[in-house]
């Protein structure tokens, strides 16, 4: 279950089109486990007569797990089920002019996680070469503190994208996605090809490889690659 609410002011501005201050609360709550999650967000957001927007907030999130669980998801030690754990944090964020051609989103937070804290930045970088198609990077970066006898850990996951327009018919998507948790390098290649409306042909390729950066070279080893045809048709009966 959730709720939010707000309330803008719109100002004679030329550069602020509005503002204002805001809620979420969110709560999960079922007859087998009972009360498990709830959290509470109150922001102030900036909305931009560019459609660029900036916001910031503080939050309280209350967690108790139904499971023995690893916050660093490092095969550590684990934080046994039914503890609970009431955390405060805040973040910012600032999402450009989309209507660009370059445009960007940058973001973090910061915090209490469980027993221990975490700093986030994510964010992700977008180009768009009209009318052939969108270049754009996505990361995440997480530093997660734990005390002792439990793991902490840094993680980073990079995502590159390209998605190309080759005809009116015709679309090519590749995306790569880096994790630094489990040394794993995707590729994602995806072929559409749309010869009548609402029917399509698509050909995917995909790849996992074992990488470690922190390593020297000659550890890149393949962990399973797939080739997938799909094909849809659109039968007007």
């Amino acid at each position: 279950m959730g709720l939010n609410a707000g309330y803008s002011w719109y100002p004679q501005s030329d550069v602020i089109n509005n503002h204002g201050p805001g809620i979420d609360f969110s709560v999960v709550n079922d007859n087998y486990f009972g009360l498990s999650d709830t959290e509470t967000v109150l922001f102030y957001e900036f909305q931009y007569q560019s459609s660029a927007r900036f916001n910031f907030g503080i939050g309280q999130t209350y967690t108790k797990l139904t499971f023995d669980y690893d916050p660093s998801e490092s095969e550590g030690l684990e934080l046994p089920e039914g503890s609970d754990y009431l955390t405060y944090g805040a973040g910012i964020e600032f999402q450009s002019d989309a209507r660009k051609k370059f445009n960007f989103r940058i973001g973090g937070l910061g915090g209490q996680y469980y027993n221990g804290s975490i700093i986030n930045v994510s964010g992700s970088i977008n180009y768009r070469m009209q009318p052939y198609g969108i270049f754009s990077i996505d990361f995440d970066i997480n530093s997660v503190r734990l005390p002792d006898p439990y793991n902490s850990a840094d993680i980073l996951l990079i995502g590159p994208r390209i998605d190309l327009t080759l005809s009116k018919s015709v679309f090519w998507t590749t995306f790569f996605q880096y994790n630094s948790q489990y040394d794993n390098l995707n590729i994602n290649s995806r072929l559409q090809w749309r010869f009548k409306p609402v029917s399509d042909l698509f050909i995917v390729y995909t790849d996992n490889y074992f990488y470690d950066f922190e390593q020297t070279a000659g550890n890149f080893g393949v962990k399973n690659r797939a080739l997938v045809i799909k094909l849809t048709y659109w039968l007007n009966l």
